[in-house]
């Protein structure tokens, strides 16, 4: 069967790319899987931002990703509840929390790191081409994942 939001074209874009990034959370989340891992992909870009701050508000957050304010406080509240992030309040600015790793975040982090590198390794080859527009890029990577999904992709180099 003809993929309907592949024949909208351009009008179907938007679609194309929620289903891409939802199958490719949900395939980045059976790699976590496979190692035992107990790490949500969608709180990825926050917990990337800790780590690189080390120190950081949630102001400094919604400036680095562009993310709605309670979109970041959900996913703190995530990471707290899974004990990889915590909190002090500002010396100088009491209403300020200042986010950090826990120890358990740290390890957490450096587990993942040689599984980033395939990760981002597979999603580059994936988003590599020639293609003139961005829909027929969209139909390439959907054909690939269609043949052979992300996580064996990424399971497959790690090992």
């Amino acid at each position: 069967m003809q993929d309907k939001l592949e024949e909208y074209g351009e009008l179907g874009l938007g679609s194309r790319l929620k289903r891409l990034s939802e199958q490719m959370m949900k395939e980045i989340q059976l790699v976590y899987d496979a190692f035992d891992i107990d790490f949500d992909p969608y709180l990825f870009p926050i917990f990337r931002v800790i780590i690189d701050k080390e120190l950081t508000t949630t102001t400094d957050i919604q400036e680095a990703l562009q993310y709605t304010q309670p979109a970041i406080t959900q996913a703190l509240k995530k990471l707290m509840d899974k004990q990889y992030v915590t909190y002090k309040v500002d010396k100088t600015d009491k209403r300020k929390k200042l986010f950090k790793l826990t120890k358990k975040g740290k390890d957490t982090h450096l587990q993942m790191i040689p599984l980033w590198k395939v990760i981002d390794q597979q999603v580059k080859w994936l988003t590599e081409g020639s293609a003139t527009s961005l829909t027929r890029h969209l139909t390439y990577m959907e054909d690939q994942l269609k043949q052979k999904s992300l996580s064996h992709r990424i399971l497959e180099k790690f090992k």
